[in-house]
C-alpha cells in the first residue's frame, strides 16, 4: 500500500493528495524528524544520508523561496504593464495641452502659449539654450488675461538660426504699476508615447517628456 502523508485538523484529519505535499519545506521536515525518532536505537541512521536528506531539505526550501519571489517579481511587471497599457490607450495620439517650458527646436517654428492670471501692460519672453545662456528675448506689449498664442522662429537676438535642440521659455509680466502678474508657458501636442519610469507615467509630446501631472487638457 502507497505511502500517504496526511495534514491534521482541528475536527478531522483529512488525506492530501501526495504532489501537493512533496512541495511543502514543513511536511519534508516532519517526515525527517519521524525518520530519526523512529529508528533503531542498535542500528542508527548513517550521518552521511543524513546529511544528504539535510541539504535536500535545504534545496527544497530555497526553491520555495526562489518560486514565491518570481511570483512577486512576475506580479509587478503584470501590474505596471497593465497601467502602461491603461496609459497608452488614454493618451496616446491625442492632443494635450500641458505646463511646459522646454521647446525641442527642430529647425521649424515653433508655438506655445502663456496663461495670463490677470491684464499685463509688459510681457517678456526669453528663449534660453539647454546651458540656461538667454539667446533671444522678446518683448510684447499690453496683453488682457487669458491665453496668448506666441510664437519663436528659431531665430536669437542677431537674427541667426539657433541649432535644433532643447530650448527653455521663460516669460515675465507686469501690470501698470510694475507688480508681477504670473504667467505659465504652456504648449500644445500629440502624445507620440507613454514612458514607464521610477517617478511614474510620462507623456512625450513634441520629443519632449512631460509628467501627467503638467497636462491641463486632453483634446480628441
Amino acid at each position: 500500500m502507497p505511502l500517504q502523508v496526511t495534514a491534521p485538523s482541528a475536527s478531522s484529519s483529512a488525506a492530501t493528495p501526495r504532489n501537493q505535499d512533496m512541495g511543502s519545506k514543513d511536511v519534508f521536515l516532519k517526515m525527517l524528524v519521524a525518520q530519526m525518532q523512529n529508528q533503531d536505537p542498535l542500528n542508527p541512521a548513517d550521518s552521511t544520508q543524513m546529511s544528504s536528506q539535510l541539504a535536500q531539505f535545504n534545496m527544497v526550501e530555497q526553491q520555495i523561496d526562489t518560486n514565491k519571489y518570481l511570483s512577486q517579481l512576475a506580479g509587478a511587471q503584470s501590474g505596471a504593464s497593465s497601467n502602461l497599457d491603461m496609459a497608452s490607450a488614454g493618451y496616446l495620439g491625442r492632443t494635450v495641452m500641458m505646463n511646459q517650458s522646454q521647446i525641442q527646436y527642430d529647425g521649424n517654428s515653433q508655438n506655445f502659449m502663456a496663461t495670463l492670471d490677470q491684464n499685463a501692460e509688459n510681457i517678456y519672453v526669453t528663449i534660453s539654450d539647454n546651458f540656461g545662456s538667454p539667446i533671444r528675448t522678446m518683448s510684447l506689449s499690453a496683453m488682457s488675461a487669458g491665453e496668448l498664442n506666441l510664437n519663436w522662429d528659431g531665430q536669437d537676438d542677431q537674427g541667426n538660426s539657433v541649432n535644433p535642440g532643447t530650448y527653455n521659455i521663460s516669460i515675465n509680466a507686469f501690470d501698470a504699476v510694475g507688480l508681477p502678474v504670473n504667467a505659465s508657458p504652456q504648449r500644445a501636442g500629440v502624445v507620440d508615447a507613454v514612458r514607464m519610469t521610477s517617478n511614474g507615467l510620462q507623456l512625450i509630446v513634441n520629443g519632449v517628456p512631460t509628467s501627467l501631472n503638467n497636462v491641463t487638457e486632453v483634446r480628441l
